[in-house]
């Protein structure tokens, strides 16, 4: 777990990096303050739900594998409510939200699962 947290923590350094160039030389009129916080909340997300996965992998493969689905579902309502929240606190900006959190949804999911998929190969 130690592991993941590290690259995860690279990875979001590297996404607030490009973030910050992105948003300062090419985009400043798209930035939108809560971007930080978003960020902040995907690299939160992910390290709970890796851990409960990796928990759920040590204990029962079986449940493992029929849980990936539930916790996947869970992950995309929970920001989908995230995604409403804000809509309807800020409806000016909701396609810059919408496309940064989409790109983030991505980027950490891809992550996550490859990350998940070669603790999971078998040894040998």
């Amino acid at each position: 777990m130690k592991q993941f947290i590290v690259k995860l923590l690279v990875l979001t350094a590297v996404i607030a990096l490009i973030g910050w160039l992105a948003f300062s030389l090419f985009f400043t009129e798209y930035y939108l303050p809560v971007l930080p916080f978003l960020l902040l909340f995907f690299f939160v997300v992910t390290i709970l739900i890796h851990g409960y996965q990796l928990n759920l992998a040590k204990k029962d493969i079986g449940k493992f594998a029929r849980s990936n689905m539930l916790i996947t579902l869970f992950r995309l309502v929970l920001y989908s409510v995230v995604t409403v929240i804000y809509i309807a606190i800020d409806s000016e900006n909701a396609i810059v939200f919408v496309i940064c959190l989409m790109i983030l949804y991505l980027i950490y999911t891809f992550f996550e699962v490859a990350e998940i998929t070669r603790t999971q190969k078998p040894k040998g």
